[in-house]
């Protein structure tokens, strides 16, 4: 079929009757070229003149003997042409291809026809997969570059290379960390060659080292050696083992106030605690020895060791058991207080049992005001309004995160799962299963049943609305020729980019004809629902459809197909379906229009159009219209948008085969694009990628549509 592209058109314009034609110049010294009529640049093209501009001076059109100039067989580069399209070969002859057969140029073929160039410029970038490794490239700058061992550089896969000598990248010849307890192991050779250093971790006498975990007992290599973590032969304790057996003291009190407490040899490993009895009187030093009296020492309290609980006396010594007697550790048993000894070896010796308040993971209590999440030791409590540690809801909490699953909430919206609530209290849950089994009347057609085996079944028919108007409002497309022309809208030389789309859509135009439609993109629903709020499956299809468009029938193409979910808007919506984002739109005529309710709108999807042979993406791209009557007979007001990125839209070159423009980037067509000659900028922003929002309007009709 016939695609989109730019022609290049002669205007033809001609007299009205022979009458006022001069007769032929037939001068004997004229030239072949001057053999015209004398009326050459009246502005009619009369044979055997090829052309007439109204005057007699000779462009880069027409020659001053009404001549094209471009077919003439001569280089006229005075008008710009750098070849002729009537010289077939050698000098002159115009390039039709402009690979050089060199991998490391990019060949491009600039302008046509008559000023066709190839431009092989010489690639100096390094870019991966381009098949080019250019100078000074190495495999570590472009994968295009392979590995060369002795080239001076590690590439990938080399771990070394011989021709460094010395440093970050030299190639070992032996191994040696010249540490006791690691192996020296040198593995590889040439530019694979690595050393490595596994530690030494089995006792091995006469090697050298002592590994993690050997004592002298079972390795000749390890010393006695204070400080080295282990509890050697003679130690009393190591300063390097901080739990357990063998931990260095480093205060000794014990709580008796009637000892005197000594750390000996600290900070060694043969630090101990020494706890001495006092037994002689001494005042204000917290205790009254047996023996001693308020006479002798003032730390005695009188009568304490009497055997009588005294006034001022909290117990007394001399009782040893039972009621009165001095306690010397205290104890509630009771994991939320702290234990606490006060005046021990007096009179007035007792105990306290102060609350834990502060939560702390591993003391066994778990205070007041503190949870799991806090503190380890507590429990997890259901309803106590916080989600803890095992739980997966918690009672307690009313609405929000946290709080346990109601029926409602488990309501998935799908009509083939069954919506349940598992577990119970704290450990509630939803259960959304699938239902697989056919049952009338649940709502649910589950795979594979039919309306034979359930009711609720039903065969979607396919409701098809082909696009028979398509018109591109922003951005507008800019051409240089003969000045920055505007094109979108606006003829030149005969071609508009709307009137070749309508002209795509609306005709056959193949030679021969094939009897379809150019271009017939075209919206499937399946099924099609007009219920406010409601959601299907909906297909753009770039299909085939007979022509004449007036009694059109369509089925689905070979070519692209997406699919995707619209929406209907909702009960009482009194905005558009889809509108244009905001800083987007430049004040074109016409405008962008937009949806109105009752209207559809897709979710978003990728959308290839292939104008002219030129693949354009559109990413992000959605498609809304409005409803005409129910069911639907028409959608208009149709827009279909999408996002086309600069870097893609670089990269995209238009076909050779098109004039004016072949060659070049879809970019250069494009107002901020590279090369383009607009005076304003129209590049858009989507997130963080720069490039344009293509918005389309469209009218699609309902159409008769055959197959699936």
């Amino acid at each position: 079929m016939r695609k989109f592209g730019f022609a290049l058109l002669v205007i033809v314009a001609s007299g009205c009757g022979d009458n006022g034609h001069a007769p032929l110049d037939t001068t004997p010294d004229a030239g072949p070229d001057a053999e015209v009529y004398v009326n050459c640049g009246d502005g009619f093209t009369d044979p055997p003149e090829q052309c007439d501009d109204g005057d007699e001076i000779a462009d880069m059109i027409c020659s001053a003997t009404c001549r094209l100039t471009c077919g003439n067989g001569v280089v006229d580069t005075q008008f710009g042409e750098t070849c002729d399209v009537s010289i077939s070969t050698g000098a002159g002859a115009c390039p039709t291809s402009c690979d050089d057969g060199m991998a490391c140029t990019s060949d491009v073929l600039a302008a046509s026809e008559c000023t066709a160039t190839c431009i092989n410029d010489p690639i100096s970038a390094f870019v991966g997969g381009d098949g080019c490794c250019p100078a000074g490239a190495t495999s570590t700058t472009d994968s295009d570059c392979p590995a060369v061992c002795g080239d001076g550089v590690v590439g990938i896969g080399e771990s070394c290379d011989t021709a460094i000598n010395s440093g970050p990248g030299a190639c070992p010849m032996v191994c040696n960390d010249n540490m006791a307890c690691t192996q020296n192991v040198l593995s590889g050779t040439m530019c694979a060659a690595q050393c490595s250093f596994p530690a030494i971790t089995t006792p091995i006498n006469g090697d050298g080292c002592c590994p993690s975990g050997a004592t002298m007992a079972t390795d000749d290599d390890c010393l006695p050696t204070c400080g080295n973590g282990v509890l050697d032969g003679g130690e009393l304790c190591d300063p390097l083992i901080t739990t357990g057996a063998g931990v260095c003291p480093t205060t000794c009190n014990d709580s008796m106030s009637c000892t005197t407490d000594a750390l000996v040899m600290g900070g060694t490993c043969q630090a101990r605690c020494t706890n001495t009895p006092i037994t002689l009187p001494m005042n204000s030093d917290g205790c009254c020895p047996p023996g001693a009296n308020t006479g002798n020492d003032n730390d005695c309290v009188p009568g304490c060791g009497n055997g009588v609980v005294d006034p001022g006396e909290t117990c007394d010594r001399a009782i040893l058991v039972g009621p009165g007697s001095c306690p010397t550790t205290c104890s509630d048993g009771m994991m939320c207080t702290r234990d606490v000894l006060s005046n021990a070896g007096t009179c007035t010796a007792a105990c306290s049992f102060p609350a834990i308040t502060t939560p702390m993971n591993g003391d066994g209590c778990c205070p007041a005001g503190a949870n799991r999440n806090t503190d380890n030791d507590c429990p997890a409590v259901c309803g106590n309004s916080v989600l803890e540690m095992g739980e997966l809801c918690d009672t307690g909490i009313a609405a929000g995160a946290g709080s346990c699953p109601t029926v409602a909430s488990c309501n998935d919206s799908m009509a083939c799962t069954t919506d349940a609530i598992a577990g119970t209290l704290c450990q509630q849950r939803c259960t959304n299963v699938a239902i697989t089994l056919p049952m009338n009347g649940d709502g649910c057609c589950p795979s594979g049943a039919t309306m034979a085996t359930d009711n609720d079944c039903a065969a979607p028919t396919p409701t098809a609305f082909r696009m028979s108007d398509l018109d591109l409002r922003d951005p507008h497309v800019f051409v240089n020729f003969l000045g920055c022309r505007d094109v979108t809208d606006t003829p030149l030389v005969g071609f508009s980019v709307n009137g070749e789309l309508q002209t795509n859509i609306q005709t056959d135009g193949d030679t021969p004809a094939d009897g379809l439609l150019d271009l017939s993109p075209t919206l499937i629903f399946r099924p099609l629902t007009q219920v406010a709020g409601a959601s299907t499956p909906v297909e753009l299809n770039f299909a085939d459809c007979t022509a004449p468009i007036g009694s059109t029938i369509c089925r689905a193409g070979t070519g692209t197909s997406v699919r995707t979910m619209s929406t209907n808007s909702a009960t009482g919506a009194t905005t558009p379906c889809l509108t244009p984002l905001a800083g987007t739109l430049r004040p074109y005529t016409p405008a962008v229009t937009s949806s109105s309710t009752p209207c559809f709108v897709t979710g978003n999807t990728t959308v290839m159009l292939n104008l002219g042979g030129v693949p354009i993406t559109l990413t992000d791209a959605r498609v809304a219209a409005t409803y005409v009557g129910n069911p639907a007979s028409n959608t208009v007001n149709g827009l279909l948008m999408g996002f086309v990125s600069e870097a893609d839209a670089n990269a995209t070159v238009l076909p050779s085969t098109l004039p004016l423009v072949g060659g070049q980037r879809l970019s250069s067509l494009l107002p901020g694009g590279m090369g383009n000659c607009a005076s304003h900028d129209t590049r858009d922003m989507n997130g963080a990628v720069r490039g344009w929002w293509f918005y389309l309007n469209f009218t699609a009709p309902r159409v008769t549509w055959i197959g699936p």
